[in-house]
């Protein structure tokens, strides 16, 4: 965009208002390279009784063995304090722990410090998470990533394409399709926006930049770009 410096640009934050912090664990032993290995963990903590028990769940101020709280949407882990439960090992499911670094998690509110209930919410086949790298100017990897899976990486923020199960209600600024349509003489939907976002931001001195354009042509460029990106950060069932 000739004239238009970082400073003009409107940043992501404007874009996608919506975002959350990333789940912290608190604990390292619930996620895990594969799901066996989480599945007899679990066993290990309920086999142990008294101290044990609670020397092996690992307490913080926010969760220890007599902590009460409720299941994460969708999600069938237990709700009984962990010092008195049993039972079988809630099935692991896929979440990002690094870029491009597939584990597994028990999905268990009881076992992570602060779960971001609102992001297992809207977690299924058709979202898409955008993960700040907090990469700085001139990094090398990508200020970006993308996943279908859960992120758990630190310290950026996680910004949902929808704010609702199904694909429904695009977390875009209101009035942001209408505006690109009005330039670029069509209604772009919001998985080009978010292509088109992974292609351009870049970082700037209030945080990622994402700059826009009028011109169809360039448009579409930077949307085949970040579809590519999409594909290579996502996998969508292959290995690229």
């Amino acid at each position: 965009m000739p004239g238009v410096t970082l400073d003009d640009v409107p940043l992501l934050a404007d874009l996608m208002p919506w975002s959350v912090a990333p789940p912290r664990l608190g604990r390292g032993w619930p996620a895990a390279p594969d799901a066996a290995c989480l599945k007899a963990r679990w066993d290990a903590l309920l086999k142990a009784e008294g101290p044990d028990r609670e020397s092996l769940f690992e307490p913080t101020r926010s969760r220890t063995p007599h902590t009460a709280v409720g299941q994460l949407p969708g999600r069938s882990g237990g709700t009984e304090k962990l010092v008195r439960a049993s039972g079988p090992c809630p099935e692991p499911v896929r979440v990002l722990a690094a870029p491009f670094d597939e584990q597994w998690l028990i999905p268990d509110n009881r076992l992570i410090d602060a779960a971001r209930p609102e992001l297992w919410r809207v977690a299924d086949a058709r979202q898409i998470f955008t993960v700040e790298t907090a990469a700085a100017p001139g990094a090398p990897e990508p200020p970006l990533l993308a996943t279908s899976l859960l992120p758990l990486l630190r310290p950026g923020r996680v910004r949902p394409l929808y704010r609702r199960p199904g694909g429904e209600e695009p977390n875009l600024a209101p009035g942001l399709l209408e505006h690109l349509r009005a330039r670029l003489g069509h209604a772009p939907d919001p998985l080009d926006v978010l292509a088109w976002t992974l292609a351009a931001a870049c970082p700037g001195p209030d945080g990622l930049a994402v700059p826009l354009t009028g011109e169809p042509g360039l448009w579409a460029e930077g949307v085949e770009s970040g579809r590519r990106m999409l594909w290579l950060m996502r996998r969508d069932g292959e290995r690229p």
